[in-house]
């Protein structure tokens, strides 16, 4: 039998997808030509014997099934076909599970490393590995969200050989290059995923931010020339690169330099603001920060907040977007444009389009 599979490796030398049709291939046509043989030989013993019966016990044969409904009972069809039409079976089979299996392990292998290319669509791209539990707190707070809840996660980095345990738990995807480059991107199939993390390589070097604007200016000029939409969102490790970021396009940014200073002088002045804070931006638990569109131009702000207040579920206004700059807790009488995004307070998307919806009746 080892013969048989030594010949079958030389002619299909490679172990691919392809390989493994030619095999099924090869042995759908030694099943016919087995099958025409038996009957054949049998026709004139086996009178009730029948071509479609033949093929069938090639088959059974070939796979050592052996039902034993059919035999052969000539010298000829004994010796010079069954013998033949068993070794060869066996031989193939054995081939064609070695091949499968040698293709399974390679592909589990390569995974593993980050050299497959990503099929996905609508999953979220983390571009650096600053370190796992950094990952999966981000996986685990968009996993709190209706909108990208269901979103799988593909990691981008140079700085792995493979993928962390702990992410693979996760179901974490792997893809093995540096997210500058186009192909790399190409390879994660950025052009049709939901968005883009860029984190810092290292939190305590504002030199990461160099690769940071790197990244994010690749991924931008691929959507220009695509005519795709990517969102892409950066963390900048020092304010002092947010000019130079700002120069990549990317849709937002987001820096920690200067916030937990802030955070500790307010945390002494007012125990437990930190509390707060922590229950309003993460998606755990309670009421969120929003920023949404809205069709309610024309409104002041006070009429809005009335408006909120008189809502059976628990919404407030706090602000407004306004071609890029915030405005929080403007004046009763300062009025709402058409192209404001208003941001909210709410605990949970859906009820801002519910009262969006009956402030427009009212």
């Amino acid at each position: 039998m080892s013969i048989f599979i030594k010949i079958l490796k030389k002619i299909f030398a490679n172990t691919t997808k392809t390989n493994i049709i030619r095999v099924i291939g090869l042995a759908l046509i030694l099943n016919l030509l087995f099958g025409a043989l038996f009957y054949y030989a049998e026709k004139d013993v086996q009178t009730e014997l029948t071509f479609l019966d033949a093929i069938w016990w090639a088959m059974v044969t070939m796979t050592t099934v052996g039902y034993g409904d059919f035999y052969a009972q000539t010298s000829v069809g004994r010796f010079l076909i069954s013998y033949p039409t068993m070794l060869l079976g066996i031989g193939i089979i054995g081939y064609l599970v070695g091949v499968v299996a040698e293709s399974m392990l390679e592909r589990g292998s390569k995974k593993r490393k980050g050299l497959l290319e990503i099929k996905m669509k609508n999953h979220i791209i983390v571009c650096n590995f600053p370190g796992d539990q950094k990952i999966l707190r981000l996986k685990d707070e968009l996993k709190r969200s209706r909108r990208y809840g269901e979103c799988e996660f593909v990691l981008v980095t140079n700085d792995l050989e493979t993928l962390p345990e702990s992410l693979v738990e996760q179901k974490i995807s792997f893809v093995k290059g540096d997210p500058v480059r186009e192909d790399v991107l190409l390879r994660a199939n950025v052009l049709e995923c939901a968005g883009v993390f860029i984190l810092a390589e290292d939190t305590e070097d504002p030199g990461s931010d160099t690769k940071t604007f790197a990244i994010g200016t690749q991924i931008e000029m691929m959507e220009r020339e695509e005519k795709r939409p990517i969102k892409v969102v950066v963390e900048m490790v020092s304010q002092n690169n947010l000019k130079m970021m700002k120069r990549s396009k990317v849709d937002a940014i987001v820096s920690a330099d200067g916030i937990m200073d802030v955070l500790i002088a307010q945390e002494f002045m007012y125990p437990g603001l930190h509390d707060v804070f922590h229950e309003i931006l993460s998606n755990e638990s309670g009421s969120q920060f929003y920023i949404l569109d809205s069709d309610l131009g024309g409104l002041s702000f006070g009429d809005l907040q009335r408006k909120a207040i008189d809502f059976n579920k628990p919404i407030q206004v706090v602000g407004l977007k306004r071609r890029g700059q915030s405005i929080m807790n403007p004046e009763k009488t300062f009025s709402i444009e058409d192209n404001d995004k208003l941001i909210v307070l709410a605990n949970s998307r859906a009820d801002f389009d519910q009262f969006q919806t009956e402030a427009q009746k009212s």
